[in-house]
């Protein structure tokens, strides 16, 4: 591990909750070790149409550990509406570069997530519409 963790940049995002997935990406900022950034990802539950999510965390690394909250979610894409509750994240940087850990929700339902970096830059994009695209 390098004596200095930065994790700004694009990460690729997995996450497995049991009965559905969710798959897309990080965009995270580092100062310190405060954290920020935001996570858009297509969730697939079982049986039910996809839908694209949009959550802005803040969090903090703390040696190898990454903790992150959502503060605040947005629907970008559903077929019907939604109540998303919001997410917390709690992961372990690993010596091959990805960040695996768990995830759970207000409700309680937990998952398992990877993230994996594609980029040490963000993107800074500004349009959801491009979600797809990128």
């Amino acid at each position: 591990m390098p004596d200095k963790i930065d994790l700004t940049g694009r990460w690729r995002f997995e996450e497995d909750f049991g009965f559905g997935k969710d798959s897309g990406y990080a965009e995270i900022n580092q100062i310190g070790i405060q954290l920020s950034g935001i996570l858009r990802f297509s969730e697939q539950i079982d049986g039910e149409e996809t839908f694209i999510v949009k959550q802005e965390v803040t969090g903090k690394i703390t040696g190898t550990k990454i903790d992150l909250k959502s503060h605040s979610c947005e629907i970008l894409f559903s077929a019907e509406d939604i109540i998303y509750e919001l997410d917390t994240w709690s992961g372990e940087l690993l010596a091959n570069g990805k960040i695996v850990g768990n995830s759970c929700d207000s409700e309680g339902t937990g998952g398992c997530f990877v993230m994996e970096r594609s980029s040490y830059e963000t993107s800074e994009l500004k349009d959801d519409h491009q979600f797809g695209k990128n």
